[in-house]
């Protein structure tokens, strides 16, 4: 009777479109009990959230903050506010006297475990108390400058156990002028040069909600805004981008002013801005022409190095969380492979070509899905052919060469004035 018949089809469990903004937040506070419409929280719980709400049914909302006089809300709202609801931020409060170096060794691995691995960039923001008197060493405060060895040793054991991301961390305190402040594209250790690559410090404050502050709390940094952009855009893109990453909102007051982590206006220190660009530090800034305020660059604390052999350093947040990206791309699509049968050349016990090129075809053909998302430019498996797969660990043994997407720093030109074209 009905001619043609068309069912429903089964659906399976829900896909994360946007599994790259997945990001985490490491700060200290106090906990919350339960109450009526609030769940609470403990201490080292991990919170995981899709929203604002989220976090206000845990008991952070803008009345913990200034009760408390931390700035958890604040980083949690300008993630969202960047990001858009929905995104997933895993949350891990720490106990109130934790500084920056201690939440990071102590319960950076939880977070990232307690995430599934999940988290692509982590921002870690630091709430003293009210003893706290800041010490300065290389024009930063102590916490902030004890923070960057420790972020670096924890994106290495990240990396290491497949759970790739990079580490955001709140320079709070920067000195009013640059003069001594440490150059944090040349970061020395006894003499030697030592690059932290997956590690930024951002000094970017929102000058207006600072002003309601009072105390140690003026000189915090707007991480959780630069937290949210990143989870806003492509991996490959950079959080300065002109075009599309304005930080202001007029209707809600928000970054109607920029400041440093000083509190110090931008226009009060604008001698010294070129600089702190140069040294490698995250904040905003003004184009003239154009209205509102966007980062200044995608920095890490690593200068560029490029060897003979044309191989660079991640020296961007974009090449790291691409590189990271391709990683996770790739272990997922080698992964079932692992313990699986293979036949061998009878004469020599070695991979056959065919065998070989369809090893590299499961690398490439993640490389063309990167390229066609427009993440990288290019990307290469080749396979050992001499990877012996009969005795010994029995190790197939694959290099992969990416080659990233780039980014336009700067427009140079000259004008002229003709009498005719």
């Amino acid at each position: 009777m009905r001619g043609v018949i068309i069912n429903k089809g089964t659906i399976g469990a829900a896909v994360n479109d946007n599994a790259d903004a997945i990001s985490g937040l490491l700060v200290n506070g106090p906990s919350v009990a339960a109450a009526e419409g609030v769940t609470g929280f403990a201490n080292g719980d991990v919170l995981e959230i899709t929203s604002l709400k989220d976090a206000e049914l845990l008991g952070i909302d803008e009345a913990y903050d200034t009760d408390n006089d931390v700035r958890v809300y604040r980083h949690i709202s300008e993630f969202y506010r960047m990001a858009g609801e929905g995104t997933t931020l895993f949350v891990l409060v720490a106990p109130v006297a934790s500084d920056m170096e201690t939440m990071l060794n102590t319960n950076g691995q939880s977070l990232v475990a307690g995430a599934n691995g999940q988290i692509r960039r982590l921002a870690v923001a630091y709430n003293p108390d009210d003893l706290y008197a800041p010490t300065v060493v290389d024009g930063m405060e102590e916490v902030v400058r004890n923070a960057i060895p420790a972020a670096q040793t924890l994106h290495d054991w990240s990396w290491e156990t497949d759970r790739p991301l990079n580490i955001f961390i709140e320079g709070r305190g920067i000195a009013d002028s640059v003069a001594g402040v440490l150059d944090l594209k040349d970061i020395q250790v006894e003499g030697i040069t030592i690059p932290y690559t997956n590690v930024s410090v951002c000094i970017a404050q929102d000058f207006g909600y600072a002003e309601t502050l009072v105390g140690d709390a003026q000189k915090f940094a707007d991480v959780g805004t630069m937290l949210g952009v990143s989870a806003s855009i492509a991996v490959n893109q950079s959080i300065g981008e002109v075009e599309s990453l304005d930080l202001s909102d007029a209707p809600k007051g928000k970054w109607l002013v920029a400041g440093l982590s000083s509190h110090k206006k931008i226009t009060e220190v604008e001698a010294d801005l070129s600089t702190f660009d140069q040294y490698g530090y995250v904040f905003a800034i003004s184009y003239t022409g154009i209205s509102g305020y966007r980062f200044n660059n995608d920095h890490v604390c690593a200068a560029e190095i490029v060897d003979q052999d044309g191989y660079m350093n991640e020296n961007t947040i974009a090449l790291g969380l691409t590189y990271a990206k391709a990683a996770r791309r790739l272990r997922t699509a080698l992964l079932p492979k692992v313990k699986t049968v293979v036949p061998v050349d009878a004469s020599t016990g070695l991979l056959p070509v065919g065998i070989r090129k369809y090893f590299e075809g499961i690398g490439d053909s993640e490389f063309a899905a990167m390229v066609t998302a427009g993440e990288i430019s290019g990307g290469e498996t080749k396979v050992d052919p001499n990877s012996n797969l009969l005795t010994g660990d029995k190790v197939l043994k694959v290099s992969f060469t990416v080659v990233p997407t780039g980014t336009i720093n700067e427009i140079q030109g000259s004008i002229n004035l003709k009498t005719s074209l």
